[in-house]
């Protein structure tokens, strides 16, 4: 982490007419960065540009924006997600209420899925072999999954009280999906079954051991005969004397564990950011209540590790950004960076005067070891974290379509 600081011989070219407010960076490659901003501008940045050794602006590969591209988003660009196995695709959310799956080569829509609201976020797996599904918040509180193979909404899960702000999934498990909201929580949902698997509790400290397979609720409550027999007797009209108890008992015990799934808070303000580490062991979360929290990944409970000056008074999601070993986390707060050690919650570094105004979201480049961050100031900036050892890779983008 030595040379913390702004990029004197790398930048970005002005190519944003309002905010900064997502960025994402091709997992496949560590080169090509998308950004989008306010006022509809979406640009896809080839980061492999120059060398260290000239100053380099780097242009935009491409750029579009309503005025200027039919298929463009109407309205705020909230969320840019890349195709998790190659770069020939990519994903957006807006503020239009759509999201829409682009072909990268030809900058052009292959499908658009409209929902009712607002959309805050939208996230891919990295880990997924089974499945290609777009998690997609939205400000009516649920939480729904895109297939871009068949054009559908797949899965619809409820259980929000207030507008999803964030949402990610699991690194350990293809089929969890995580969302936070404005009102503090953190919901952890299985695609493979209804209802909320997990809501995380900021006062929950203590390691849990996994809940044995024994344990685990049968499907739809079983069998009619199986429920016949749970419920004390086999004759009909037994049967039907205890069925009303047993419903209504039912139906108490899950109103009553709703109530207590609804208190639950990982924050006491908004959730602005969910980020799993790569390492599939740790959570991290940050709120509008100040506060970056490290979770269990796994058992999800609040490890306890404090971080001070994590100032935070964001009005939509603001993206964090974490190392490919999970050891530092990159946290934007007003117009700076601060750099944890994320396991002790040691400040390594203030990085600042790159940017005029608050910083909106951040992304970390592996392969050149180098931050990139967008702001409400109209700009990208690249942040040098260390020596680079050897030139940069020089050549023409590689995008590729192939699977």
């Amino acid at each position: 982490m030595a040379q913390l600081g702004p990029s004197e011989a790398r930048h970005f070219a002005n190519a944003f007419g309002g905010g900064v407010v997502c960025m994402d960076l091709d997992k496949t490659e560590d080169r090509f960065l998308l950004a989008g901003a306010a006022d509809t501008t979406l640009a896809l940045f080839d980061t492999h540009t120059g060398s260290e050794k000239a100053v380099t602006t780097m242009q935009p590969v491409f750029s579009l924006r309503r005025q200027t591209h039919p298929q463009a988003h109407k309205f705020m660009i909230s969320s840019v997600a890349w195709y998790p196995v190659d770069t020939g695709l990519f994903v957006t959310g807006s503020h239009d209420c759509s999201v829409k799956v682009w072909d990268t080569n030809a900058v052009e829509e292959v499908v658009s899925f409209q929902l009712p609201k607002k959309v805050s976020a939208v996230a891919m797996s990295l880990v997924a072999v089974g499945h290609s599904l777009v998690a997609a918040g939205c400000e009516d509180t649920q939480l729904r999954l895109c297939d871009p193979t068949s054009g559908a909404v797949t899965h619809v899960f409820a259980g929000h009280r207030r507008p999803v702000w964030c949402v990610s999934w699991s690194t350990y498990s293809e089929y969890e999906v995580l969302s936070g909201d404005g009102g503090g929580q953190i919901r952890v949902w299985d695609m493979r079954r209804a209802g909320c698997r997990d809501v995380l509790d900021q006062h929950n400290t203590q390691q849990r051991p996994p809940r044995p397979a024994s344990e685990e609720e049968p499907p739809m409550g079983g069998s009619p005969a199986k429920r016949a027999r749970r419920g004390g007797g086999t004759g009909s009209m037994h049967t039907s004397a205890s069925a009303p108890a047993r419903l209504g008992s039912v139906s108490a015990a899950a109103a009553t564990a709703r109530m207590k799934e609804s208190a639950l808070r990982a924050h006491s303000g908004a959730v602005t950011c969910v980020l799993p580490c790569p390492d599939a062991v740790s959570l991290l979360s940050a709120g509008t209540d100040g506060q970056l929290r490290l979770w269990d990944a796994q058992r999800r409970y609040n490890k306890l590790v404090g971080y001070d000056r994590t100032h935070n008074r964001a009005l939509r999601a603001r993206q964090l950004a974490v190392t490919d070993d999970a050891r530092a986390v990159f946290y934007p707060t007003g117009s700076s960076i601060n750099v944890y050690e994320v396991e002790s919650g040691r400040l390594l570094a203030d990085m600042s005067g790159g940017h005029s105004e608050s910083i909106n979201c951040c992304a970390y480049n592996p392969a050149l070891h180098e931050l990139y961050s967008g702001a409400n100031d109209h700009t990208v900036r690249v942040w040098s974290i260390g020596a680079r050892a050897g030139d940069e890779p020089e050549g023409n983008p590689r995008r590729s379509s192939d699977g």
